[in-house]
């Protein structure tokens, strides 16, 4: 059993050493204990570091980059190319101009001037546009050939006093024997003048559309009929150049 050691002499100074005799397995060994000495308090002025009163320089920020100009993407060419209406387009034509003349007015334009008659054949419609076209830069119309034969001579001579203005070329689409004739000579002449000239086959409009379009007597065209042909001048006119 280990003597119970006694409680060393007071500290002196720094450190205080307490020593023992210790009896283990007949040996005798000298322990030594050295006590802390007690911590001194800071003085005040040493617990706080002194502080730089010298301000530093914030951090330089670089300015963003400018965004990158947004663009557009360039039309493609299967996007129709917009009417040359360098003034109000003039139509030409018989009844069926006539009794859609509101629908071609919505499509074409309110300044629209819709020149039709009842009856009315081709050939009197070469004074209408040379007259037209004496006054007016605008496109022309010629919805003429219902009533009757429609002669290569005539189309050249409206064609001429159209100058180079956009011009369409309504087709035909009667139950008449001068329907397929009156549209060939139509379409040749439109192929001669250039692509200024358009020739609208109003026969094929019609049978794409399907009923409704015509009335009963296959010849004028219904209010839906009418709306029809409107359009499809208007995008003729489009692809006139």
């Amino acid at each position: 059993m280990l003597p119970r050691l006694r409680p060393g002499p007071a500290a002196v100074g720094a450190t205080a050493l307490a020593s023992a005799a210790v009896a283990v397995g007949g040996l005798i060994v000298a322990a030594s204990v050295s006590s802390p000495a007690p911590q001194e308090a800071m003085p005040a002025a040493a617990a706080v570091a002194p502080v730089d009163p010298t301000p530093t320089s914030p951090p330089s920020v670089e300015p963003a980059p400018a965004a990158a100009p947004v663009t557009r993407p360039p039309a493609t060419s299967e996007e129709p190319a917009p009417a040359r209406h360098d003034g109000p387009v003039l139509v030409v034509g018989d009844s069926i101009s006539l009794g859609s003349t509101a629908a071609l007015k919505a499509a074409l334009g309110a300044d629209t001037t819709v020149d039709a008659e009842v009856g009315r054949q081709f050939a009197t419609g070469v004074p209408k546009v040379r007259a037209w076209a004496a006054r007016n830069p605008g496109p022309i119309v010629v919805d003429l050939g219902a009533n009757g034969t429609v002669s290569a001579a005539d189309v050249d001579a409206v064609l001429d006093a159209a100058g180079d203005r956009p011009v369409v070329l309504v087709g035909t689409c009667v139950p008449r024997v001068w329907q397929n004739s009156n549209n060939a000579i139509l379409e040749a002449a439109a192929a001669r003048a250039g692509s200024h000239v358009v020739f609208l086959d109003w026969a094929s409009v019609v049978r794409s559309a399907g009923a409704g379009i015509l009335g009963t007597d296959h010849v004028h065209p219904t209010p839906a009929g009418r709306t029809v042909l409107a359009t499809a001048i208007r995008d003729a006119l489009a692809r006139a150049a």
